[in-house]
């Protein structure tokens, strides 16, 4: 792939890791207190303790971690040609595996397995296939070669996830979670889709797919969003449950699409940013290492509070993001541990 020039710092995308950061520790915070039968390390012990917010836990479970994945392989390819192999697995490993098996073994140690690192170790795995791809192919894209983004194009890579990911769920469940070695925890069912949209992030960076032709191309992939949204809404009951073929073609396409659309949304419309904003998002990968041990911790000691729930809700959640923060920023002040948070 060819080098290219350090592109302007993305403020779009700087926003959007925040706002997915945030939904990802609400929706962590809320989960033990809706009706999803998802594995947690939490539960309620007062009655009536139950909230109706499904809706963000099941978007964060099927799209915030696609999101994280499409915008870390946009910006693989700009790190590996200023880094060279060795040091750009060096850096990766110092940013993503070190303070995993960190943060996994104080878990397993001091309160019990928690596995929310998964996502860090995954990405540690897909960016090591890519230094090995770059490194054994010396792979060149040649000068002048650009490929628009059609929604013809589109639908052909989600055709492409969509046969890889029902190969895959032949033999392997949604929900279904594998933690080989007691260590290393995915859930195999998504392992495509997440590969499928690390790789295209990848393939947007090179090609310029993160940022619209023109609104009718917004608009286009706004409806289709929307139409294959219904349709799960629609036809998604106990006849076609969630892991039916149906459901893993929605989803497939769900998981492209709507990751690509609200990059589209936040690349153009939302690229103010502020001091805190950017604190927030040199900080994410702390807050993401540290809330669930911290919200642990503050769901275990308010456990029989009986108090209005909203507010213990707003209290915890509020709690732990400011704690995790806090953290974060001020162990990124000492440069030890700056090298790997």
């Amino acid at each position: 792939m060819a080098t290219e020039s350090s592109p302007q710092r993305n403020y779009g995308l700087d926003n959007l890791k925040m706002t997915i950061c945030l939904i990802v520790v609400m929706a962590h915070t809320m989960l033990p207190y809706t009706h999803m039968s998802l594995p947690w390390f939490f539960f309620p012990a007062l009655p009536n303790e139950e909230i109706s917010f499904n809706l963000l836990t099941q978007f964060n479970h099927q799209h915030s971690m696609p999101i994280f994945f499409m915008i870390a392989g946009y910006f693989i390819p700009s790190s590996y040609d200023k880094q060279g192999f060795g040091t750009f697995l060096w850096k990766k490993t110092k940013r993503l595996l070190i303070p995993a098996f960190v943060m996994l073994t104080y878990c397993l140690v001091f309160i019990q397995p928690i596995y929310h690192v998964w996502f860090l170790q995954m990405l540690f795995f897909f960016c090591l296939l890519y230094a090995l791809f770059r490194k054994l192919t010396q792979w060149r894209t040649p000068e002048g070669c650009k490929v628009p983004l059609t929604i013809p194009l589109l639908l052909g890579i989600c055709f492409i996830v969509c046969v890889i990911t029902l190969i895959v769920r032949i033999k392997y469940n949604v929900t279904y979670y594998s933690i080989p070695f007691g260590i290393l925890y995915f859930e195999p069912a998504r392992l495509p889709q997440y590969l499928m949209v690390f790789i295209f992030g990848i393939v947007a960076r090179r090609f310029d797919w993160f940022k619209f032709n023109s609104k009718r191309q917004l608009i286009s992939l706004g409806i289709l969003v929307f139409i294959v949204t219904t349709i799960m809404f629609v036809r998604i009951n106990e006849f076609n449950y969630i892991g039916s073929r149906l459901y893993t073609i929605l989803d497939s396409i769900l998981c492209i699409c709507t990751s690509l659309l609200i990059i589209w949304i936040y690349n153009h419309y939302i690229t103010q940013t502020n001091h805190f904003i950017a604190s927030f998002t040199e900080n994410s990968l702390g807050i993401y290492l540290f809330h669930i041990p911290i919200l642990y911790y503050i769901q275990t000691y308010t456990k029989m509070w009986e108090i209005y729930f909203p507010l213990k809700l707003t209290l915890i959640l509020t709690v732990t993001l400011t704690s995790a923060y806090l953290l974060s920023y001020l162990l990124r002040k000492l440069k030890f541990f700056r090298n790997f948070l």
